[in-house]
């Protein structure tokens, strides 16, 4: 019996234990969350604290339950920087110049940025397409949360021809893309692979050969791997207290370090697995290829040439890009990166090769649905949007990001939002929408 009674309490224990750690993770991620978002939402998008927590932090860290009265985030405007707490558990994300919001970044933090310039006349929403504008803002009948559209543009051949917000967002507010991050992420890595600054064929393990850091990598490991989500890392995609990208996002001074740590579940080329990990370790090497710093770069070689002027890249603690996740543009830039697309898929950019495009919306062999390329999605059989052109490709991210791009119609459609899980943006429904309000000349 004593024995029963001592096998009781140590399961007891144990059980305890677990779920201490289980709850730290929660707290962790959740305070990492808070302060991160309200950060770049407040210094970046130059929203209010309160509708960054109403509307992002609020419903996705609903899971707390009752601890999410206890979640407590103070913004400092002046030292730029958000600190997040909850039961003990403490983040601080801090505002860095050229670089946004950095989760427990170093430096001194700076006050909230401007917002972007919208020098561009609205055409607003012409009479014959209001119908479905207003579908695509208005929220579903039965559902379990809000779809929260916030930005919808659509451009054809180079025109602007529609553009509606839902308050407090305007043409100057810069939004998260989340991982349409990935899609850009692969444009710069194809722009330095054209000037031969970077071989994405070669073996991982040769590109990193300097790297100390680095642990031992399959020799068949590329940098395409990375980017056509087949790295065969055993990095999983779910997002749950302690999981490997909750880790990554929230946990990690340099992100990328957790999937290069990953051993290999698969051989390099023969396995699709989504992993915000892949990407996020295809930023680490894309910076590797720099001579400056990466914001730089960007502001250099691609914002000047598309005449952006509202993209802010933010990094991790290390000063990586955090390719995966955290870059803001305006509704009105964002349509510019979905041109720059489309321009690269017709061959007429000089910024993109027609051939890296085209290859980055070719289905791989290894996802026999045809969804994905390298950094961008598919339409494949209509596996995406049934009953439009199966060559339409697109940049999505989290909470209903989309930059879509249609080249046979000449067309690119941005929608951004903060869309509750489960819950239909009503991206497919407008799409099928455009297609009826297309004219022949179009």
């Amino acid at each position: 019996m004593k024995k029963i009674v001592k096998l009781l309490s140590l399961g007891l224990l144990v059980t305890l234990l677990f779920g201490l750690w289980t709850a730290r993770n929660a707290m962790q991620v959740a305070v990492g969350y808070s302060a991160k978002q309200v950060c770049s939402g407040v210094f970046l998008s130059g929203l209010s604290e309160e509708f960054v927590r109403d509307r992002d932090v609020s419903p996705n860290m609903a899971i707390l339950g009752p601890l999410l009265g206890a979640l407590k985030i103070n913004t400092d405007k002046e030292e730029g920087v958000v600190a997040a707490s909850l039961l003990g558990v403490k983040a601080k994300a801090v505002h860095l110049p050229g670089r946004g919001c950095t989760l427990n970044g170093r430096g001194e933090g700076i006050p909230p940025m401007a917002l972007a310039s919208a020098e561009e006349k609205s055409p607003g929403v012409p009479a014959g397409w209001r119908s479905a504008v207003s579908a695509a803002f208005a929220e579903p009948e039965i559902s379990t949360g809000a779809r929260n559209t916030y930005a919808l543009l659509v451009a054809s051949q180079g025109e602007l021809l529609l553009e509606a917000y839902a308050s407090p967002i305007t043409a100057r507010t810069r939004l998260q893309g989340w991982s349409m991050n990935k899609s850009l992420m692969a444009t710069w890595i194809g722009m330095q692979t054209h000037r031969g600054l970077i071989d994405p064929a070669q073996s991982l393990g040769v590109l990193l050969a300097d790297d100390p850091e680095v642990p031992d990598l399959d020799p068949g490991l590329t940098l395409l791997h990375l980017l056509q989500m087949e790295s065969g890392l055993d990095f999983v995609e779910v997002y749950g207290p302690g999981s490997d990208v909750t880790k990554m996002l929230y946990t990690a001074p340099a992100m990328w370090q957790v999937p290069a740590s990953k051993a290999q579940a698969y051989a390099p080329g023969e396995h699709f697995s989504y992993s915000s990990g892949d990407t996020v370790f295809a930023s680490y090497l894309w910076q590797r290829t720099l001579d400056e710093p990466y914001e730089a770069w960007i502001a250099r070689e691609f914002s000047a040439p598309l005449s952006m002027d509202s993209l802010v890249a933010e990094a991790d603690a290390s000063g990586v890009q955090v390719g995966s996740s955290y870059v803001y543009l305006t509704a009105r830039d964002w349509m510019k990166a979905g041109q720059l697309w489309l321009d690269a898929w017709h061959g007429r950019s000089e910024l993109l090769s027609q051939s890296w495009l085209r290859d980055s919306v070719t289905a791989r062999p290894s996802d026999d649905r045809g969804r994905y390329g390298r950094g961008f999605w598919l339409n494949t059989g209509g596996v995406a949007f049934e009953g439009l052109p199966e060559n339409l490709f697109y940049a999505g991210g989290h909470a209903g990001q989309f930059v879509v791009v249609i080249p046979e119609w000449e067309t690119v459609v941005v929608r951004l939002g903060l869309t509750g899980p489960g819950v239909d943006k009503g991206m497919h429904e407008f799409l099928l929408a455009l297609a009826k309000l297309r004219s022949p000349a179009s």
